[in-house]
């Protein structure tokens, strides 16, 4: 075991765990519950993010999502069972995230 405090490493991913508003299509917005994490990709070399909403749209339906934090784009993947649209984020996230403000604000996710 460690005495040394690991939070600096990034183990645990950043996220938003809250009310958003969703828009489909520049449709109008509305509200729903979302649960979205952003981590460091080694593969893709960059930060992806992820997540779900309450609300249900069709596969690949191109989504606005609204948090008091800002708008970020993601495509709905997939339904799931109860009900909910499950998100890949396109770009940066509409939450903040430590390791890209580390980076800068300049780079793009």
């Amino acid at each position: 075991m460690s005495d040394h405090d690991d939070t600096e490493h990034h183990d645990e991913p950043d996220g938003y765990d809250g009310e958003v508003t969703v828009r489909a299509g520049g449709g109008p917005g509305q509200t729903a519950r979302a649960v979205l994490v952003a981590r460091f990709d080694p593969l893709a070399g960059s930060v992806v993010w992820v997540g779900r909403v309450s609300a249900e749209f069709p596969p690949r339906t191109v989504l606005e999502i609204t948090t008091p934090h800002g708008t970020g784009r993601a495509e709905v993947r997939e339904r799931d069972v109860w009900g909910n649209s499950r998100l890949t984020g396109l770009g940066r996230p509409p939450f903040p995230v430590e390791l890209l403000e580390v980076v800068g604000e300049s780079g793009e996710a």
